[in-house]
């Protein structure tokens, strides 16, 4: 799979980046629930590159706060970049994913993944 270890950069000064692997995930989850701009589309089509390039997620979930493009959840919350991967990571982790995904199984199973900071994230040094 293409990028299966990535090294998602840290928008925080005190933790650092975090390693994700795809192949973990994707016995949790389908791509669809952190891919929602590329619905449809199978693995085959996104490792065989049928899709444009997969936009960042700090394109649309921008990465500092207060970002007037930012979008918002229904309930007015800012869906910046560091809200954004701590709803989707932190719910599915504590097995409190409560928004309904959007293509039938994107979740698989969850409540099963690390919750503190430490982790997920090097502690960067002071």
């Amino acid at each position: 799979m293409p990028g299966d270890d990535l090294v998602i950069p840290s928008v925080d000064e005190k933790w650092g980046p975090t390693k994700f692997t795809h192949n973990k995930h994707l016995a949790y989850s389908d791509c669809t629930y952190c891919h929602h701009t590329n619905k449809g589309l199978t693995l085959e089509q996104f490792n065989g590159g049928k899709s444009e390039r997969i936009p960042l997620c700090a394109e649309c979930h921008f990465r500092k706060e207060g970002e007037p493009k930012t979008p918002k959840a229904a309930d007015g919350l800012e869906l910046w970049s560091k809200e954004a991967y701590h709803l989707n990571c932190i719910d599915c982790h504590k097995g409190e994913v409560t928004r309904k995904p959007k293509e039938a199984g994107a979740i698989k199973k969850q409540g099963e993944g690390p919750t503190k900071c430490a982790a997920c994230h090097e502690v960067k040094e002071q």
